[in-house]
């Protein structure tokens, strides 16, 4: 195993980076001309979104998950507002209608969903079937949260791009567009985007980055033109001059990339992850349902199921019980 690791090609440090590849847009050559400076603000408030969800119970026609919403409003580097909700989604399979029949408990009383919804099966991938329920209620619950506080703050950071998936998730975040007086943005924490030779985007800028000098907090922009799949535009930052880490940040409207960045800087310099806002660190660990907690739950429900769900629940789930054998 070590002999073939070791004979194992790591490319060295490329001389041509290559053209940035995003689909149906033209690139713009990567260019030390597209660096531009950050300067911090602080008179701003920031608003951080983010969710998580976890699974309950999954059988073939039925899946229970928990989920959860959180959002937090900075000024001045402190929090000056929050708000955490969960809910738990009781969905089934209607096999003739083609639909997702779900129930939804807002634990909280947050009113943030309806009672309940139908989901068409068209909407979750084929691959994920039942189990994707909670992975695509938490995406439009986060987007129904960006509405409600939209007008809370200046700037309005969700975790994760500013694309949306199906058609449903498009007409709730066009909503937040529409209601939007501030600016938002999508900042990611990952970022598959590749150059035309195969090596990665954000990687590319960073090393072209230090190979010229470019001091951070910087931006660099533009990446291509007319991207299709994004409003706004898209920008790669590099937000604390000691940070191992860039990041891919879509900006909406982007006119408002510096004021946004600017603002985002002040909060990055956390030594839990510098580099990276320390709103979205409070919101991800405020909004993630770990699996220590949905275990409880999970084994509640289980416990209190009738026989036959319970064999419905164990159809699918031999490939856990496995996992946890030691």
């Amino acid at each position: 195993m070590l002999d073939i690791l070791s004979r194992i090609t790591i490319r060295p440090e490329p001389k041509d980076y290559g053209l940035p590849a995003i689909k149906d847009a033209q690139p713009v050559p990567l260019s030390v001309d597209n660096f531009h400076g950050v300067e911090p603000l602080y008179n701003l408030s920031v608003g951080f979104v983010d969710g998580g969800n976890n699974s309950l119970f999954i059988a073939p026609g039925q899946a229970v998950h928990m989920l959860r919403l959180y959002y937090s409003i900075f000024k001045d580097g402190k929090k000056q507002e929050f708000g955490r909700y969960t809910f738990i989604l009781n969905s089934r399979i209607d096999v003739k209608d083609e639909y997702f029949n779900v129930e939804i408990f807002d634990i909280d009383g947050s009113g943030i969903f309806p009672n309940s919804m139908r989901i068409g099966m068209e909407e979750i991938d084929e691959r994920e079937k039942i189990k994707g329920i909670g992975a695509y209620l938490r995406r439009i619950g986060e987007w129904l949260l960006m509405e409600r506080i939209a007008n809370k703050a200046n700037v309005l950071v969700r975790d994760g791009s500013l694309q949306t998936g199906e058609k449903r998730e498009y007409e709730y975040a066009n909503r937040v567009f529409e209601s939007l007086n501030g600016i938002l943005v999508g900042f990611s924490k990952t970022c598959t985007l590749l150059t035309t030779r195969g090596y990665s985007l954000t990687a590319s800028v960073h090393h072209l980055s230090l190979k010229e000098g470019v001091k951070a907090p910087w931006y660099y922009h533009p990446i291509a033109r007319n991207i299709s799949t994004i409003k706004g535009d898209m920008f790669i930052v590099k937000l604390h001059p000691f940070s191992e880490y860039v990041f891919r940040v879509e900006v909406y409207p982007e006119d408002g990339a510096e004021e946004a960045l600017g603002a985002l800087v002040p909060y990055s310099n956390d030594p839990t992850f510098i580099g990276y806002p320390y709103g979205l660190i409070d919101a991800d660990v405020n909004a993630r349902i770990r699996d220590e907690e949905a275990k409880i739950y999970r084994t509640m429900l289980y416990n209190s199921a009738d026989a036959f769900s319970r064999m419905e629940a164990n159809s699918i789930n031999a490939h856990d019980i496995i996992s946890e054998v030691r």
